[in-house]
């Protein structure tokens, strides 16, 4: 169950919206209701990829600030892709999703820098 469009989604919301997204994609990466779940995996990488970014680039370990900064620029990149096999633009979101709210929930447990 998604949250109402005038409150931001939880932490709960996006972890379903992940996991519906991954067993549409295996059903039926097709039709209104995949097409909503992809709709609100995006907005929900609108809401992550600042803070998640804030994250990456406050690591100190160079490696891992490297792969941080690329799977934030790679969210980007999906936020602006529209087209590509269903099936597929489902996996792909809700990935990011799932790893931006990781990058997300560090940022604001530990501060700022982590």
């Amino acid at each position: 169950m998604s949250a109402a469009p005038d409150t931001l989604p939880t932490a709960t919301d996006m972890a379903r919206d992940v996991d519906l997204a991954l067993a549409l994609a295996r059903s039926r990466p097709t039709g209104p209701v995949a097409g909503e779940v992809r709709k609100r995996l995006r907005s929900h990488l609108g809401l992550l990829t600042d803070p998640a970014e804030e994250y990456a680039k406050g690591l100190a370990d160079s490696r891992a600030r490297d792969i941080a900064v690329a799977t934030v620029a790679h969210a980007r990149g999906l936020l602006r892709d529209r087209d590509g096999d269903p099936a597929a633009m489902l996996r792909l979101l809700a990935k990011a999703v799932d790893h931006l709210m990781r990058y997300a929930s560090h940022t604001r447990r530990h501060g700022q820098r982590a």
